[in-house]
């Protein structure tokens, strides 16, 4: 017989169990921002989220997958609002530039963000993510920046030079290699990608 899961102080189990998870997400963010990914372990996610380590489990096979679902917390969100923003967009100059901003915009608003994704180069799942994050977000660049078909070898060429290029450049400036503010950032990237889209 199936035990029946009541609310808990009036809020049902699925609620809080998605809430548990939303803080050891949370908690992962945090510990990577103070201490880089190397502190992130189940023990030390639940001690910060204040939950026993059972929960951890609940919701996370291992370390990886916490990790792996802290930076597509961030991703899912932004490829939502590059997509409304291109529907609303004209010219390709125009789609560069609001795909630029959108980027910068999505790892400056968190810093926590913008250390999960420059760690990625030393621990293999992340780098893995976003090797993946990069044949997602192709096909979609293609057809919406460029309005080419994803078939087309050069388009596709074009755009997965402008993403790689993009992620290793967003990197450096997030780790403070390039001397320059916000704004100056998302002109230069406008200004490369408008170059590469050029016909």
């Amino acid at each position: 017989m199936t035990g029946v899961v009541r609310p808990y102080r009036g809020v049902a189990a699925e609620t809080r169990r998605e809430q548990r998870r939303k803080d050891l997400i949370d908690a992962c963010l945090d510990l990577v921002d103070e201490s880089g990914v190397g502190a992130v372990t189940a023990e030390a996610i639940s001690a910060r989220a204040g939950l026993s380590k059972r929960y951890f489990y609940e919701s996370f096979r291992d370390r990886d997958a916490i990790l792996i679902a802290a930076i597509d917390s961030v991703l899912g969100p932004m490829g939502t609002e590059l997509r409304q923003e291109l529907a609303r967009c004209g010219s390709t100059d125009e789609r560069v530039e609001r795909v630029a901003r959108v980027l910068v915009r999505t790892f400056t608003a968190d810093r926590r963000v913008a250390a999960l994704y420059t760690s990625a180069p030393g621990n293999s799942a992340l780098a893995a993510r976003r090797r993946e994050m990069i044949d997602e977000f192709t096909p979609t660049l293609v057809r919406d920046v460029l309005r080419a078909d994803p078939d087309d070898p050069r388009a596709l060429a074009t755009t997965l030079l402008m993403v790689a290029g993009t992620t290793e450049v967003l990197d450096r400036w997030l780790r403070g290699d390039l001397a320059l503010d916000e704004a100056e950032f998302i002109r230069t990237l406008t200004a490369l990608g408008r170059r590469l889209a050029a016909p």
